[in-house]
């Protein structure tokens, strides 16, 4: 099984491709430039170092957000593209989902992702069960007090969600291969918010 997998939620993109359960090639791009610049030649690059064609590809795992919305646009629509080109499917991978496999799986993990101004999005995962399904959050109501990990770019971390980690979730199984993959929008974007505000 070869599985290609996608990151655009967060300020750096990155792909990676996947073998039979393991991560062969990752490549990310921290130079700041624009996600839609520079993703084409990331999948490009993790596939040339997996030695492996896009024809090849037996699925592709993408983030779906939340996080950055133009980012996640750029992603979800590549992979939907590039899926319904190869004829395969896309698992839709949540960031919040991604970042909690860098700690041990039999932890209570708490990801929260930074939206500014004292604001976050957040989920609750204990093992492959998700306890607090993802939403929009103020910070400080969200911190567990129970000793739970905690994952992600807010309380002095620095953990960003990465095409390793969305091929790590999606490689558990536990979430449905589809024709597409949509958007996981937790709350408007500034565009929006500029809009109601007026």
């Amino acid at each position: 099984m070869l599985t290609l997998g996608i990151s655009t939620s967060s300020k750096n993109p990155s792909a990676a491709v996947m073998r039979d359960g393991d991560v062969i090639s990752f490549r990310i791009d921290e130079s700041g430039r624009s996600h839609s610049a520079v993703l084409m030649s990331l999948i490009e690059g993790a596939l040339k170092d997996a030695a492996a064609a896009p024809s090849e590809l037996d699925l592709i795992a993408v983030d779906i957000g939340p996080g950055s919305f133009t980012g996640v646009r750029i992603g979800v629509s590549c992979a939907n593209a590039m899926a319904f080109a190869l004829g395969i499917k896309v698992v839709p991978v949540c960031s919040l989902a991604a970042i909690r496999n860098l700690v041990p799986e039999d932890s209570v993990v708490c990801s929260l992702i930074d939206c500014r101004n004292g604001n976050c999005y957040a989920a609750l995962y204990r093992d492959v069960e998700c306890i607090m399904e993802p939403s929009a959050a103020v910070i400080a109501e969200v911190l567990p007090s129970d000793g739970a990990s905690i994952v992600g770019d807010c309380c002095g971390r620095q953990d960003h969600p990465n095409a390793r980690l969305v091929l790590a979730e999606a490689n558990k199984g536990m979430i449905e291969a589809l024709p597409e993959a949509v958007p996981m929008y937790l709350r408007p974007s500034q565009a929006e918010r500029m809009r109601t505000e007026k």
